[in-house]
């Protein structure tokens, strides 16, 4: 340590090119950091989905998901697997032990899938990275007066893939954006006229739009190539395609000519249409919406500004606006930039503290130095080395390390300050030795906060991940912070201060009085004690059931989702009635400014924005939720807060339920759904079963068949020609390449019966009825089948709307294990709950921890055990501010808050290490241990107070800020109250403490030497 101090003082222009450095590269680390709102966490899910149309959700668990999810069980590092069998194919998730480089798990997961043998009818698989929040960070929309297909062209053409160019966009997202094709209705009742079949038809219209090459042909000594070309290029083309008859239909009439042909027109509808009938909506007017997802680890807010510049220079149909409907990025900006702006404002407060007790201007000037400092340090560090982000995390880091990082120079150029004043002969040696006395006080001290976070580091997990940065980010500063005291303040004491005039030193009124108050306590040892365990008691038992618990804060979001669920089958168009009264009651609320509706086959989902002016937006979202109640006609409603992963993360109850057989588990779900929907702070509640969709079953008959000259084949092509149809060529409409599709016009086909007589063609060209060959029932089959770990299980769902979110799932807890579930059948939790209570599990290992490792650090400074014990008993005394301080705001316990009470670990121990090295150095100096205490206490009041009180005026910027999130606001409210409380009684409990044990020590050392003398 001395070598390290000597060097600085003796170095002085390398020790400030060194300075310029650092700053600098801080200032260009800060000016090149990415900005997120959080930390980009990798999660540790990976999801493939093979499209398998046409297939039921039986036989697309069967042929695929029960092969995939065995290969995918038996990769190194996966936990669990889930897999769903649906109508549309399987989707399967493997979620990865934290531990695992996803790049590597995605090429396992790939493997798995290529090892298994993918049925006809299969298509490519598709992979995907889930991510914490919303994948959408931009999304608008645009509508206007002009037609609908110009709007989808130029979105489809335009907007879509100018956007798909931005540098770190994954994909583009549209909703609205039909993909429209050519559809030839025939008409049952002119196709029987005119004697046609459906295949004549489309080998009619493929024979009408043909572009062939039929050689070289020279003319005038030049090679010409010749093409035939009949190209169909719009709709009244397609309609006027004449279609030459098999037979000539006689005439009814005298005077008549056979008919030979007939115009396509004539037997069919030919329109524009799309396959999935959507609607989207902006402010009830019709619009495409699309959304921008990013890569992993995109930079958010770079690729926004692009995305804005780019749309910017589009030139628009005329008639149509573009709206912006989501912006993260600047949600994203406001909260990091007030962040960056409570940090410097925090900075400004240490400053000013250390100001009005130093009561110098060089001395302050020379103590702050530390911040920018270490801060840029940080930044270079966190940049370069770590790779880390500017986010609420990293940010909040430096918040609550700026009060921080100016303890240890306060605490050094204090004790140099007061040394200068008292001598009367200065010179580098006394700034030196001013400097080692406190030197080991202070590493003592930093390395016991460091020891506090490293811990919260290496916690596992996704909160691990998420909180890390933090703890880095402090430790970091925290480390830089003991070099600067060490070697930066006193090189600048040097320069600046061994020239001040001396001074008398004179005890403050403020010192006279803790000295008065110490000696107290001193004499009434046992009392103080007494006062000071019942204040933390009655907190414990008085505030701490009153605050509750949550996951994390839950943020008041101004965006919302309202999502509408059919029952199994409905159309879009009864969807749209249901969306479009949810649309009706948003609309008579004059506090939304903005709704947006997106509607398919069965599901809805209408979004809308509460103006920036309300206050109450909790009394807005209830006042909605009852008048959603009145809605008939939808299977559920359901609404959530989005924007914010803070906003709902911590709301989410999900019960996993498995057992036997599926009938069991079905009838316990639905138990389970029934006892949550009685207990008040529950919302939305719904389960993963979703029933079963009704459907026609065509059963054929082998003799049947024989008997009319069909086969399955047959019937089964000739059926989806008729209902789904076939695309049969492609044709260029206003430069867009688009599909010509033909079916069967079934408008009168309302019944088995009616289906039953439309008629297949047999292999001698004969009609022959459905009803012929087989029998028709309508029967109802699952819509989706799930697995987990290859067995089948029903997810249970609800939404907490309190903030007491651990009390609630407490009560759901306890409903749950009351009931009298089917035998074999068990539930255990999932999801935000589940990661809650190992959330708080593993903070406060990780707050055990920190204090047997703060415990280890002081042992090994002091050389002994008592006096690290007695600064021990500081800490608990810090839960009685912190209580408080969630209390009067109005906060319950969460992860911000266990993280303000570890934090607190360090802070706490700081100001007792400070304290306890001087009595030690009183005593060795040989003052009786009642004096050295009062000693030791006077001359560190001011050092103590100073870094208490710079701490707290640094983290009162963020305590009150409302951009900076409420997950640093209870952060800097835990700190702020136990730190005060703390502080104070630290003074006290702290000697008084010391003085039992030591006392205890020598009557047991006199009694010790009593009984050797007697002996």
């Amino acid at each position: 340590m001395r070598s390290i101090i000597r060097f600085s003082m003796r170095n002085t222009v390398a020790l400030c090119l060194i300075i310029i450095m650092l700053i600098g590269g801080g200032i260009y680390s800060v000016m090149n950091m990415n900005i997120e709102k959080y930390p980009n966490v990798d999660i540790p899910y990976l999801t493939v989905f093979i499209p398998y149309p046409g297939a039921s959700p039986e036989q697309a668990m069967k042929d695929i998901g029960e092969p995939l999810e065995k290969e995918v069980m038996n990769i190194d590092g996966v936990e669990n697997v889930y897999t769903d069998g649906t109508p549309w194919g399987v989707s399967l998730t493997a979620e990865y032990k934290m531990s695992v480089d996803m790049d590597k798990g995605e090429e396992l997961m790939r493997q798995a899938v290529d090892k298994i043998k993918l049925p006809e009818g299969a298509e490519k698989p598709e992979f995907f990275r889930q991510t914490p929040d919303n994948p959408v960070i931009y999304s608008a929309g645009i509508y206007g007066t002009g037609e609908d297909r110009e709007l989808q062209t130029f979105v489809k053409n335009e907007i879509v893939p100018t956007l798909e160019g931005i540098d770190g966009v994954d994909k583009v997202e549209t909703s609205g954006l039909e993909d429209q094709k050519v559809y030839v209705r025939l008409k049952p009742e002119q196709l029987k006229e005119y004697g046609l079949t459906v295949d004549h038809v489309k080998q009619m219209i493929m024979a009408n739009n043909l572009s062939i090459p039929t050689g070289d042909l020279t003319v005038n000594d030049e090679i010409l190539p010749v093409r035939v070309n009949k190209e169909l290029t719009s709709l009244d083309s397609v309609k006027n395609i004449r279609i030459l008859l098999p037979k000539p239909k006689m005439p009814t009439k005298p005077g008549e000519m056979p008919v030979t042909s007939v115009q396509l027109g004539d037997i069919a509808e030919v329109a524009f249409d799309s396959e999935e009938k959507s609607y989207t909506r902006i402010n009830g007017k019709e619009a495409v919406t699309f959304g921008l997802v990013p890569e992993s680890g995109a930079n958010t807010v770079a690729i926004v500004k692009e995305a804005k510049e780019k749309l910017e220079d589009l030139e628009l149909p005329k008639g149509y606006k573009i709206e912006t409907l989501l912006d993260q990025s600047t949600t994203i900006k406001e909260s990091v930039y007030a962040m960056l702006r409570e940090a410097i404002l925090g900075a400004v407060m240490a400053v000013v503290v250390t100001l009005l007790f130093l009561r110098n201007v060089r001395s302050t000037i020379i103590a702050i130095i530390s911040i920018p400092l270490s801060i840029f340090t940080s930044f270079l560090v966190l940049h370069f080395f770590l790779g880390y982000t500017l986010n609420i995390m990293t940010l909040s880091g430096i918040a609550v390390a700026v009060g921080r990082v100016v303890d240890d120079s306060i605490v050094v150029i204090e004790n140099i300050f007061r040394r200068i004043r008292a001598a009367k002969e200065r010179n580098d040696e006394l700034v030196e030795q001013s400097t080692r006395e406190v030197a080991s006080a202070i590493t003592s001290s930093t390395i016991t906060t460091v020891a506090v976070f490293l811990p919260m580091a290496f916690v596992p997990g996704i909160v691990g991940r998420f909180f890390a940065p933090l703890a880095w980010t402090i430790v970091i500063s925290l480390l830089f912070s003991l070099l600067v005291a060490i070697t930066v303040v006193p090189l600048f004491a040097r320069i600046f201060l061994l020239k001040l005039e001396p001074e008398e030193h004179r005890e403050s009124s403020l010192q006279h009085l803790y000295r008065k108050s110490l000696n107290w306590a001193l004499s009434h040892r046992w009392l103080t004690l007494a006062i000071a365990f019942a204040l933390l008691v009655s907190s414990v038992i008085l505030i701490a059931p009153k605050l509750g618990t949550t996951f994390l804060p839950q943020e008041t979001s101004r965006s919302y989702h309202i999502h509408v669920t059919m029952e199994q089958g409905a159309s879009a168009e009864r969807t749209n009635e249901i969306a479009a009264k949810v649309e009706r009651i948003l609309i008579e609320k004059e506090d939304i400014e903005q709704i947006s509706t997106s509607v398919g086959e069965g599901s809805a989902r209408v979004s809308f924005i509460i103006k920036e002016s309300i206050e109450d937006v909790d009394s807005l979202i209830k006042e909605i939720r009852e008048e959603l109640t009145d809605v008939k006609g939808a299977k559920e409603i359901t609404m959530n807060g989005v924007g914010d992963m803070t906003g709902g993360a911590s709301s989410q109850l999900q019960f996993i339920v498995n057992g036997p057989n599926m009938k069991k588990i079905e009838e316990a779900s639905e138990q389970m759904a029934d006892a949550l929907k009685n207990i008040d702070g529950l919302a939305d509640i719904k389960t993963s079963l979703e029933g079963e969709k009704p459907e026609i079953k065509i059963n054929l008959d082998d003799e049947k068949l024989a008997e009319h000259h069909l086969l399955p084949a047959t019937v089964a092509q000739s059926l989806r020609s008729y209902i789904a149809g076939d695309v049969v060529t492609k044709m260029m409409i206003d430069d867009t390449t688009t599909e010509l599709l033909v079916n069967v016009k079934l408008d009168d086909v309302d019944s088995l019966e009616a289906l039953g007589e439309q008629t297949v063609t047999n292999m001698l060209g004969q009609p022959v009825a459905l009803k012929e060959v087989g029998t028709l029932e309508r029967v109802k089959n699952r819509v989706a089948i799930n697995h987990l770990n290859g067995k089948e299980y029903v997810l249970v769902q609800a939404t907490i709307t309190e903030s007491n979110t651990g009390e609630i799932s407490k009560k759901a807890d306890e409903a749950l294990n009351k009931l009298d579930l089917p035998s074999g059948v068990s539930w255990y939790k999932e999801g935000a709950s589940a990661a809650m209570e190992e959330g708080f599990r593993n903070m406060s290992i990780a707050i055990a921890v920190s204090i047997l490792l703060v415990y280890l650090v002081m042992v090994i400074a002091f050389g002994e055990g008592r006096a690290p014990f007695v600064i021990l008993f500081a800490i608990p005394f810090s839960v009685i501010g912190a209580l408080a301080g969630l209390w009067t705001v109005r906060e319950p316990i969460g992860m911000p808050a266990m993280i303000g009470l570890l934090m607190l670990n360090g802070i706490v121990v700081t100001n007792a290490i400070v304290l306890i090295d001087r009595v030690k150095q009183n005593e060795k100096r040989g003052m009786e241990k009642h004096q050295a205490l009062l000693e030791a206490g006077v001359v560190r009041l001011r050092p103590i107070l100073m870094t208490a009180i710079a701490t707290v005026g640094a983290l009162i910027p963020m305590a009150f800020s409302s951009h900076a999130g409420l997950v640093s606001q209870s952060l800097a409210v835990v700190v702020i109250g136990g730190l005060t409380t703390s502080t104070f009684l630290t003074l006290i409990i702290v000697p008084v403490l010391y003085s039992l044990l030591h006392s205890a020590k020598k009557k047991k050392s006199e009694l010790g030497l009593e009984r050797a003398a007697n002996y």
